[in-house]
């Protein structure tokens, strides 16, 4: 009998989303073991009646990776199972965030749709083809990554050790759509240098908040002109958004600093540090003296062939389950999957949507959770195509 049901779906999920994995965003953190630690220990506890290896990766002090491997018929580049187990904090809404609910068909609490939903989904077919005796193809690694939300390093951790893969599907919430494109990510601070003086006297300083929306005007003009230059039929055009803004000291003085805080998103196509450059440039041309700080976060656009054989047959796949309706698409976020796609096909597919994600009352259907498990385990036992 199958253990992709929804029952087994729904148990795996609330014990999950009921184990906070809270990345803390480069704020300070005064745990003793790794953010990810309990959740690791848990998928321990599932997996290890079934034999499977199962290796620790120690990303940081923070963070960590569990890498399972289950073997194939053949030797060789093993096909890539990836899901994200940190989340995002929950700061909004403490009082419920961890204590997982259903209601109808819907499971709510953090972490349900971002990531551990698509986690549950490997797992189900990952333990279904365990039960069951059937041997995928090729080996298969299921890599639960650390400090997706932030930093992206558990994926950078498994990268530099430089495992063959042949292709890779990374959980993320899609609605079961095979993704194939979206956009890398730059961000960085931008602080704009004034004079203070006393309010009074504004004549005798030189405001920085005057300077920081000069900047942000540039920004917004550069945006515009980027998406005239970078069009694509999966995805919008380029963003810069700024996300945070800090400026002044004292609320009777002309403010000497003002900082903002940048998030440029790219498209494939655009090398980012060409992009940043050209920023850069436009904002040195408004005349205020500025500093711009090394980039807290920088990764690459996903840019997958949507005619290369792995997305046609994972599109294939996906719609014999999910219906006729579903299309390979793009995406405006990011993820680890383009840290892996210059060394094979990659893709990004997996339950829930991204407008729940980070959100109060996150949730996802327990259906489409085993629906795509279903998808995952054709997956891994489809033959590769040449």
């Amino acid at each position: 009998m199958s253990v992709i049901t929804r029952e087994r779906a729904e148990q795996i999920l609330a014990e999950l989303v009921a184990i906070p994995s809270v990345n803390p965003m480069d704020r300070p953190y005064t745990g003793t073991v790794p953010v990810e630690r309990a959740v690791i220990e848990y998928l321990e506890a599932l997996l290890t009646p079934y034999g499977v290896a199962m290796t620790r990766q120690a990303v940081s002090a923070t963070h960590e990776n569990l890498l399972v491997t289950l073997p194939g018929e053949a030797s060789g580049p093993a096909t890539l199972f990836e899901a994200h187990i940190d989340t995002v904090p929950a700061e909004d809404w403490p009082d419920r965030a961890f204590t997982p609910r259903v209601e109808g068909d819907r499971l709510y609490g953090r972490g349900a749709c971002d990531d551990k939903a698509s986690l549950t989904a490997m797992l189900l077919a990952v333990i279904d083809l365990l039960e069951s005796g059937s041997r995928p193809p090729q080996p298969v690694l299921l890599l639960a990554a650390g400090d997706e939300e932030h930093g992206q390093s558990g994926i950078a951790c498994f990268r530099e050790a430089g495992i063959d893969i042949a292709r890779g599907i990374f959980g993320e919430p899609t609605n079961l759509a095979p993704i194939v494109q979206h956009k890398g990510v730059l961000r960085w601070d931008i602080t704009v240098h004034g004079k203070s003086a006393h309010s009074s006297r504004p004549e005798l300083g030189l405001n920085a908040i005057d300077g920081a929306v000069a900047v942000i005007g540039a920004l917004r003009a550069h945006q515009e002109a980027l998406q005239r230059d970078y069009t694509s039929p999966l995805l919008t055009g380029p963003t810069l958004t700024v996300t945070m803004i800090h400026g002044g000291r004292i609320r009777n003085a002309v403010p000497d600093e003002c900082t903002l805080s940048v998030d440029f998103r790219v498209p494939p196509g655009m090398a980012l540090e060409a992009a940043h450059a050209a920023v850069v440039d436009q904002v040195s041309r408004l005349g205020w003296q500025v500093t711009h700080h090394p980039p807290q976060a920088a990764a690459p656009a996903l840019n997958t062939p949507p005619d290369h054989p792995f997305a046609q047959q994972v599109l294939a796949i996906c719609q014999r389950h999910a219906g006729s309706g579903i299309r390979l698409e793009g995406a405006p976020y990011g993820t680890d999957a383009a840290w892996i796609a210059d060394r094979a096909p990659a893709l990004v597919l997996g339950p829930g949507s991204i407008a729940t994600a980070h959100a109060v009352d996150e949730h996802v259907d327990l259906n489409e959770v085993v629906t795509c498990a279903r998808i995952y385990r054709e997956i891994l036992l489809a033959n590769p195509l040449p």
